[in-house]
């Protein structure tokens, strides 16, 4: 099972933006969940979205409990059966769903030393909320794969090949604290792969921030890749080659589920 969340804009009605990626998709035999975009009204705190997300991804497993025969819904029930894909901007809150789904103790150091102090408390508060009353008792997205199209982790926005930018100066975590809570979190992201574009002038200096930082961790043979096209490829009509290498990408990813590492 595929969890998606889509770019600015694009992802507030990923059903139809991202149709024949996801059509593709299904045809391989995946079953999808899509998540909106909050567009309206613009989420400029990120943290809210991720633990929105983290929610609606126990909501949806609960559904899936109740709707089907106790041997289909076993399958769901294995979160290594569940992987994440993000494009985007989308796919800055699979990053922090990672992070909010660390060992409660490196979590808590992480979080302290790259946010305020202020933020790290809220943070932390809220997580424990969850974890005292979530089903899945703080599991979050460990051993789950994800991979990231043209990862954008910036605090600006930019609207198709345009100038346009919506700078978003007051977005939670910014740019420099989601660089840090990455590079903090050495033990994560075994399980991530990401998918860049070469003709992509918007979310360049993230890819290649995201590719040194895999290149770093215990699995040397994380699945990375880049191919033509640009920033908005996965919206377009002819994705089967995309398609393919995110199908591949999760393959190679749950293989390394067999090895002890950390998600």
């Amino acid at each position: 099972m595929i969890q998606f969340i889509g770019a600015f804009l694009f992802g507030s009605f990923p059903g139809s933006a991202y149709r024949p990626l996801l059509q593709a998709l299904y045809a391989q035999g995946y079953s999808l969940v899509l998540h909106r975009f909050s567009f309206n009204p613009v989420q400029f705190n990120h943290w809210q979205v991720a633990f929105g997300l983290l929610e609606r991804k126990q909501q949806v497993l609960d559904q899936i409990q109740q709707a089907l025969p106790p041997d289909k819904a076993a399958f769901y029930a294995d979160p290594t059966n569940t992987c994440w894909l993000g494009h985007s901007l989308g796919c800055k809150f699979i990053l922090l769903l990672e992070i909010l789904s660390n060992q409660p103790d490196r979590r808590e150091e992480i979080l302290r030393g790259a946010l305020p102090v202020l933020a790290a408390e809220s943070i932390l508060a809220r997580l424990g909320h969850m974890e005292r009353t979530s089903a899945d008792g703080g599991q979050g997205v460990r051993d789950q794969a994800s991979i990231l199209l043209a990862p954008e982790i910036s605090n600006t926005v930019r609207v198709l090949r345009s100038g346009w930018q919506i700078s978003r100066q007051g977005v939670q975590p910014n740019l420099q604290q989601t660089k840090d809570l990455v590079l903090a979190s050495f033990e994560l992201f075994n399980l991530t792969g990401v998918i860049g574009f070469n003709s992509d002038g918007i979310s360049l200096d993230d890819v290649e921030f995201l590719r040194s930082e895999l290149a770093r961790r215990e699995v040397p043979s994380l699945p990375i890749a880049e191919l033509e096209g640009w920033h908005f490829e996965p919206l377009g009509l002819h994705v089967g080659r995309l398609a393919q290498s995110i199908d591949d990408g999760f393959v190679q990813l749950r293989a390394t589920l067999k090895q002890p590492l950390v998600s």
